[in-house]
């Protein structure tokens, strides 16, 4: 089982990336706080949400709706480290310093509308996402 996660806010992301998941203060080459917008490199991760309608019929559909990740790797001085930012990136703490490529993305993203994947699964595929007794 997985250790007990803290939960914060989003706004917060800026001060808890200061502190290893040891609970000590990371240090930098410079002495400097991390700041996430300018000094560490934007990610992108595109997962789809799948959902299986009507499963029990032979006609099942499986219908999946992209899912945009962000991610910054940033470095100290014991190497990088990788922060998931999807919910910082739309408050305004991210917003202070943004580079064009990153607000053309983002913006890109935002508006293109949602693509849906359907499909149909055969029937060995349903018998695989059964689960298993």
């Amino acid at each position: 089982m997985a250790p007990p996660t803290q939960l914060f806010s989003p706004k917060d992301l800026p001060l808890h990336v200061q502190i290893d998941q040891d609970g000590k203060l990371r240090k930098t080459k410079d002495r400097q706080r991390i700041n996430l917008a300018k000094d560490c490199e934007l990610l992108g991760l595109l997962q789809y949400d799948c959902n299986v309608f009507n499963p029990e019929s032979r006609d099942g559909v499986v219908r999946c709706y992209p899912v945009q990740r962000w991610f910054r790797r940033c470095q100290d001085k014991k190497g990088s480290f990788t922060v998931e930012t999807t919910a910082w990136e739309d408050t305004a703490a991210a917003a202070v310093v943004v580079t064009p490529a990153a607000a053309t993305a983002a913006a890109s993203a935002a508006t293109s509308s949602p693509q849906v994947v359907n499909s149909v699964l055969s029937p060995e595929d349903k018998d695989s996402l059964r689960w298993k007794k």
